[in-house]
């Protein structure tokens, strides 16, 4: 049986970011080394790109608003 879980922010401490996934897991995400990696809708949800690669590379420096511990956040799992 698998359980469908809502992963959200648990911590964000300077420049790193940490999602607990409800199931026992959780992912720190660097955003000085990778400010690209979270990402905010047009509705101002907040996504993580996990296949971004080195974003350092893309020319973006400005992050929107960053996130906040608590909220929820849809995980991209696109290959």
């Amino acid at each position: 049986m698998h359980e469908v879980t809502q992963s959200k922010i648990t911590r964000n401490a300077g420049n790193k970011v940490e999602i607990d996934h409800g199931d026992g897991t959780a992912t720190t995400v660097d955003t000085k080394k990778n400010p690209d990696a979270i990402s905010r809708d047009e509705k101002g949800n907040v996504k993580l790109n996990k296949n971004i690669g080195n974003s350092s590379m893309n020319g973006k420096k400005n992050t929107p608003k960053p996130p906040r511990p608590g909220e929820k956040i849809a995980i991209d799992n696109e290959n």
